[in-house]
């Protein structure tokens, strides 16, 4: 009897039903709430950061522009002032070299006035040195009454003059004629060759111009 009983029991207990458990309703309308309410947190977090995002590479392209700006600002600076450091350097040379034609220009003003005084003192012991002449000349001519021969024009035998058309010139051979006859023996064809009456040689001049000839002092005053 007793396997019966226990198998009784085991098949009473296998038909007890297990109650079927439900989810309230309450519970259903609070989960969708706060998923609308995560969806919206998420929503406003997602535009928050786009809007943080668009504001940082708004920011990093302003900077970047500003950073350009910089750098082209800066050569620009860098540019203007080697422009001035350059023309600061012109300005240098050009004030150095006009320092220095300056400092020439005093030399050489310092240089020609010793140099003029030096030719009016020799002007002056000339003019002293012609005027005794003179005076030995004078009286010699007054002493022997006649002229020298030297003193003379050997084509004209017109007596020497200091200066003018009867002044002594020297031809390059040498000799030595007055101005006169020196320009009436130019050549017909050729203005610029003379040809000398003692020794026959040609003397050239290059622009025909007979006055540059040195005067022959020695032939005045002896």
């Amino acid at each position: 009897m007793a396997p019966k009983r226990k198998s009784a029991r085991i098949a009473a207990a296998a038909l007890v039903v297990v109650p079927k458990v439900t989810i309230p309703k309450a519970n259903d309308k609070s989960a969708t709430a706060e998923i609308a309410k995560l969806k919206k947190q998420l929503a406003r977090n997602k535009t928050e950061s786009t809007t943080k995002l668009h504001r940082a590479q708004c920011d990093l392209e302003y900077a970047r522009d500003e950073l350009q700006r910089n750098k082209m600002q800066h050569k620009l600076e860098s540019e203007k002032k080697n422009e001035e450091l350059a023309t600061l350097k012109t300005e240098k040379q050009a004030l150095t070299n006009e320092i220095k034609h300056f400092k020439n220009c005093k030399d050489t003003r310092k240089a020609n006035g010793i140099v003029q005084a030096e030719c009016k003192k020799a002007e002056q012991s000339r003019k002293r040195m012609l005027e005794a002449q003179s005076l030995l000349r004078a009286e010699q001519e007054k002493k022997f009454k006649e002229a020298k021969p030297w003193r003379q024009c050997e084509i004209c035998t017109e007596e020497f003059t200091e200066t003018g058309a009867r002044s002594p010139r020297i031809m390059s051979c040498g000799h030595t004629f007055c101005l006169t006859c020196l320009e009436s023996m130019k050549e017909t064809y050729f203005r610029t060759q003379i040809r000398c009456p003692t020794d026959r040689k040609y003397m050239y001049c290059k622009d025909g111009d007979l006055t540059k000839l040195p005067i022959n002092y020695l032939a005045l005053h002896m």
